[in-house]
């Protein structure tokens, strides 16, 4: 990882800096800021003893993060700059034409630096405050009538550790809390760092509520960290931990299916991977609701109306969510149809992971899913 930060900030200095008709100190300095900028990992791996997982003061976290997404905005647009210079040269020298570029004037260039700076600062404030509450309602044609109006409030991504800390988990329990919803679903990636570390840090996870229980399922994090001991843990603070299971819900004879699958990543480390079959084993023919952390994958998903995962980020920033959506079978942030039966909503992420702290015009989320039945069941139902 640190090879390749090298490598962008390089790709940086000669996309943006060399072109600058600017004085040499002030490109000598431009340069070496922009290779400090990727250094980050470097930093974090021979201070913080974890290259992921840094142990290091919360404002020390706070200050590369910023510096290394000012990389993570500049470099996309840098990308998409040199390849409108090569296609106006192109298309030039083919018609005889003269395509003005747009960035021949310095100032302009300037523009871009300028960008980055900026939303790379803001987009490092917007990863760390609390979410916002979102609410969206979803349509399920197999959901029974008596649970029409049904509330799931879903959180994912939290990553609780060094960054983002027990006070900031307070204020969104809180939050989750009053809406007083069904069910409370947590999407994986939960926490940063082992159990043996942390359990004061995440205790406000043990303060969720909801009528019919607290549920969630494991990301990759909880891999990275050991995750037996949190599955342990999360079960022990009355969390239900859906590790390729499922439980029923009842409102009088009509029933809703709660289902999770582990996350891909115990597959990596030796462990039993994701089994939908397993999880659904002796579940009866109803909606079915599951809970898995990765979005990819859920074109295969069989027996399930509406999947709820994470993982993505909400692609962190728009010139990324292509690429993010290219690695999670097109699904990036928010609800889509799957197929005719399923829809999946992919929360954007309620926290952020260190290695990657950045939101730019993509907010954090509580996501308040309200489900519908078809209008022919709501109205038998009542």
């Amino acid at each position: 990882m640190s090879i390749f930060c090298l490598v962008i900030s390089i790709y940086a200095v000669v996309s943006f800096v060399f072109p600058l008709k600017a004085r040499l100190p002030v490109k000598i300095g431009l340069a070496a800021f922009l290779l400090l900028c990727g250094q980050k990992f470097t930093f974090y791996s021979m201070f913080g003893h974890n290259m992921f997982n840094p142990q290091l003061d919360q404002a020390v976290l706070v200050i590369w993060e910023s510096l290394f997404n000012v990389l993570l905005v500049l470099v996309p647009i840098l990308v998409i700059k040199d390849v409108l210079f090569i296609f106006i040269k192109f298309v030039n020298f083919a018609t005889h034409s003269h395509v003005p570029w747009p960035l021949a004037k310095q100032g302009n260039r300037w523009l871009i630096l300028i960008f980055s700076l900026a939303a790379a600062v803001s987009g490092t404030h917007a990863a760390l405050t609390t979410p916002s509450v979102y609410t969206v309602e979803i349509l399920v044609d197999r959901l029974p009538g008596e649970f029409d109006g049904y509330r799931i409030v879903q959180m994912a991504d939290l990553h609780v550790g060094q960054m983002l800390k027990r006070p900031w988990l307070e204020e969104v329990v809180d939050m989750a809390n009053e809406l007083d919803a069904d069910m409370v679903v947590l999407t994986g990636d939960m926490i940063e760092g082992p159990a043996s570390e942390l359990k004061d840090e995440v205790s406000a996870y043990a303060r969720l509520k909801a009528k019919d229980g607290v549920f969630a399922v494991t990301g990759n994090h909880e891999f990275h960290h050991g995750a037996q001991p949190w599955i342990d843990y999360f079960e022990s603070i009355g969390i239900h931990m859906l590790e390729n299971k499922h439980q029923v819900i009842t409102r009088g004879e009509a029933k809703l299916v709660i289902a999770g699958t582990v996350d891909s990543s115990a597959v990596r480390r030796g462990l039993p991977g994701p089994d939908l079959s397993k999880a659904l084993e002796g579940a009866p023919d109803t909606a079915t609701v599951l809970l898995a952390h990765q979005p990819k994958g859920a074109r295969e998903a069989k027996g399930v109306d509406l999947q709820l995962s994470g993982h993505t980020h909400g692609g962190l920033f728009v010139l990324y969510q292509p690429l993010i959506a290219y690695a999670n079978d097109g699904f990036v942030t928010g609800l889509y149809e799957v197929n005719e039966r399923m829809k999946i909503y992919v929360n954007p992420g309620t926290g952020l992971w260190t290695g990657m702290a950045l939101r730019v015009a993509n907010p954090s989320e509580i996501t308040e899913i309200i489900l519908r039945a078809p209008g022919d069941k709501r109205q038998k139902a009542n």
